[in-house]
């Protein structure tokens, strides 16, 4: 029954991280992408902006009363982790042992400059994918008291 859990919520996360890739992957222009029927991402030309929108409804309510500014950690700290994390889901995304839990890869360019809210809640929904929903995606995670 808990393997069910998992596989489900891995599908939904699946989504989530196809949005997370689009967005990542988007070149400037000056024109609106739509990425689902209620979501638009404004692509300005002067700069490259990027959002982060996690489609599934439990992460939102953790990580409101999870983060907080006294937590908050360097746009440095998260771009590291967060390298590590995606390095470790893109490794497990093609091992045929765990692919069933991580349905694709993410593009995740460690030397584009996606701005601290974007770094700050992809770290946070990696840690989320490991704490709540009991997913180990790195061997050695952050310590616990520093979500």
């Amino acid at each position: 029954m808990n393997k069910i859990r998992k596989e489900k919520e891995m599908k939904r996360i699946f989504w989530v991280f196809i949005a997370t890739i689009l967005l990542f992957s988007c070149s400037t222009s000056n024109r609106m992408l739509g990425v689902s029927d209620k979501n638009l991402i404004d692509i300005s030309r002067e700069k490259e902006e990027y959002e982060i929108i996690v489609m599934d409804p439990g992460f939102d309510t953790w990580f409101a009363t999870t983060w907080s500014p006294a937590k908050d950690r360097s746009v440095e700290y998260y771009a590291l982790w967060n390298q590590r994390y995606v390095n470790a889901w893109n490794y497990k995304a093609t091992n045929p042992h765990t692919a069933e839990l991580f349905d694709s890869t993410i593009q995740y360019d460690p030397t584009a400059d996606y701005g601290i809210e974007v770094e700050r809640v992809l770290y946070y929904y990696f840690r989320w994918v490991d704490t709540k929903l009991g997913i180990p995606i790195l061997d050695s995670p952050p310590p616990r008291g520093i979500l």
